[in-house]
């Protein structure tokens, strides 16, 4: 508890400080991005009297003294002045749903809730449609802060509470609401103020107004990044920003806007068929890692073909087409390119262009992701390609940059390591590809550990179930081991999962196949049962009928491997994601079950065959229960437990 008490402490300090700070300080810098709480980027910009964005076409008067907020997008922007005793809130958001000012009128007076609780409560005043000295439209809502009405009684509460008036604009294919509070005794002896701060919103933006400044002119057009901590430079594409910290060792670029919200409705079949399926399962834009210091022998080719080998081992060739493998001239550097396209989900294919460095003693890689229908239009690649192609290294990196192992260099991969159960006689024995959950390797660490054991010690049930899992990085595979009680007949459990499994859509229509074996090892029964899809079928199911689409990386084919001693079950299952299955992975997954002791006995040595069983013999429809999809083991777990 200390550590937090210690944490609110300088939070609150800093809040205080910056508080005191004059706002002509805070607007002192601003290193190219535009997620920054300062307002103005130089000097000369402090003779600014309006901001506003030309994306979302808005301005607005800038007091002196004002304190600003925004978001990436300058979608959501938030000012506070201590002139005007105000604070400003303007959110501008996509008019999807075409509504009206009268649509939205009723939808406030309609649907405000009444609250058991006062801090909910509305003090409305004024709910009308008005015309502003712009000849725009908009609903003007006034209304008082209750917050005094629950102290104070009757022209005392009105004195003090704050005069909040809400105004929302349709234009531009867009809804402004914009808010307004000031401090309430200052409005009733200022009220110019305030209406000199509401009437300043225009919803347009000058491009020649000398007075007015762009909140993301930052970004408006190619700038060079550079990171001096690890000694890398790239040109960055317009109205592109860098996330998360800068002079990151990982760093990563994304467009702002939208293709639509910098040229508007206007934009190509492309991009509205992009639009389809939303779904994406990459992270889309450019990311330069610094990945670990290099052996004076490697070479980029090397590394990239090292990349390639482990993609050939572990994604079927079907969802993937390398395009370029070649090496790059880019100076003095040694690169080497490899493009891949992806077809994990064929409604939308994606790119991975990456670039192989290898120069200043360091590893890195440049990795632009991008969707095929915006790679095919030609401005989108060639912008893409620009920003790849830009990249150099410079001499510019921290004076704490040191060497940096490379941790996979470091491990024999082929070496054993046992994965097993606390209570229960249950291991197996897999290789160090396979990484176990646990503390250290979700990130745990610090205080948050002894909250973790607090918990445990305190809140921990006795149970007689237990399980353990492991997963591979390159190719999502995952394996989880479970033991437990249970004194239900073998063949029930095994009938009631697999006539869930044969109730699942993809297995009805022929998608994935259903394989159930058996095998005895002297008075022990032992189930083996195989899920997997047939990606040619799902493809040519998906193509048929525009409304389906499927993940391969979210669709896994299971294996699992079933034993019943007296009254204990244990259970095996690998999932493979179906993106992932190959001849590799798939030995991968034999390996397990070849190398797993159940109360010290290897049962996979002592099979002499499988017993293949008819499917037929699981589809009784007499069910005590409602069938649903356990695609997953855990719900397997939940059934069989």
């Amino acid at each position: 508890m200390k550590y937090k008490r210690l944490c609110i402490i300088l939070v609150a300090c800093l809040l205080v400080f910056t508080a005191s700070i004059p706002s002509y300080a805070l607007a002192l810098k601003d290193d190219g991005t535009i997620d920054l709480y300062e307002v103005f980027s130089n000097k000369k910009d402090r003779m600014k009297t309006e901001v506003g964005s030309r994306i979302f076409k808005w301005s607005m008067h800038l007091p002196d003294d004002a304190i600003v907020y925004k978001s990436d997008k300058v979608n959501y922007f938030n000012m506070y002045t201590e002139s005007y005793r105000s604070s400003v809130s303007l959110e501008v958001i996509k008019n999807e749903q075409k509504y009206t000012l009268e649509d939205i009128l009723y939808s406030k007076q309609m649907n405000n809730p009444d609250s058991y609780y006062w801090y909910f409560s509305q003090k409305e005043f004024t709910f009308n449609i008005e015309q502003d000295a712009q000849g725009e439209k908009y609903i003007r809502i006034v209304k008082m802060d209750p917050f005094y009405d629950y102290y104070l009684v009757d022209d005392a509460a009105e004195e003090f509470s704050s005069y909040i008036e809400n105004r929302i604009y349709i234009k531009n294919d867009y809804i402004y609401n914009l808010e307004i509070s000031m401090e309430g005794k200052y409005y009733r002896e200022n009220p110019e103020m305030f209406r000199k701060l509401v009437s300043s919103l225009i919803l347009d933006y000058d491009e020649n107004n000398p007075y007015l400044k762009e909140l993301s002119d930052s970004v408006s057009e190619h700038r060079d990044y550079e990171n001096t901590s690890y000694g890398w430079r790239i040109t960055v594409n317009p109205y592109w920003k860098e996330e998360g910290i800068s002079n990151a060792r990982v760093q990563h670029f994304t467009a702002v806007y939208s293709h639509e919200e910098i040229y508007g409705s206007d934009e190509s079949d492309n991009e509205k068929e992009a639009d389809f399926n939303n779904y994406q399962s990459f992270r889309e834009g450019i990311t330069v890692s610094l990945v670990s210091s290099a052996l004076p022998t490697e070479t980029s080719e090397d590394w990239a073909q090292e990349e390639i080998e482990k993609l050939q081992q572990n994604y079927n060739d079907k969802v993937y087409e390398v395009l370029i493998s070649e090496k790059m001239n880019l100076g003095n550097m040694d690169a080497y390119r490899v493009k891949v396209k992806y077809n994990t989900v064929p409604k939308n294919p994606y790119i991975v262009d990456t670039l192989y460095v290898i120069g200043n003693g360091y590893k890195y890689s440049v990795v632009a992701n991008i969707p095929v229908k915006k790679y095919n239009e030609a401005k989108t690649r060639e912008a893409f390609e620009t920003m790849l192609k830009s990249f150099k290294l410079t001499n510019q990196r921290s004076k704490y940059l040191g060497k940096i192992l490379d941790p996979t260099s470091l491990i024999n991969w082929n070496d054993s390591k046992e994965i097993k159960t606390k209570k229960y006689n249950f291991n197996a024995n897999l290789t160090k590809n396979w990484h176990t959950y646990d503390s250290f390797y979700s990130g745990g660490y610090g205080y948050y550990d002894d909250y973790y054991y607090y918990d445990t010690y305190y809140y921990s049930g006795m149970s007689n179930q237990e399980s353990v899992s492991a997963y591979q990085k390159d190719n999502n595979m995952n394996l989880m081991m479970m033991a437990g009680f249970d004194t239900r007949n073998f063949d029930d459990i095994i009938k009631n999962y697999v006539q869930a499994l044969l109730e699942t859509d993809e297995v009805r229509i022929g998608l994935a196949n259903i394989e159930v074996s058996s095998a005895t090892v002297g008075t022990v029964n032992i189930y083996r049962i195989i899920t997997e899809y047939d990606l040619d079928a799902i493809n040519q199911f998906a193509k048929a009928d525009e409304t389906k689409s499927y993940d391969y990386n979210s669709i896994s084919n299971q294996y699992t491997y079933a034993v019943k001693i007296g009254n204990d079950l244990y259970t095996q299952t690998v999932t493979i994601p179906l993106a992932n299955t190959t001849d590799h992975t798939k030995n991968e997954m034999q390996q397990v079950w070849e190398n797993t002791q159940i109360v010290g006995v290897n049962y996979n040595q002592r099979i002499t065959n499988w017993n293949k069983h008819n499917n037929s013999k699981f589809q009784d429809t007499q069910q005590d229960f409602l069938l649903e999809d356990f695609s997953s083991f855990e719900e397997l777990a939940k059934l069989i437990y």
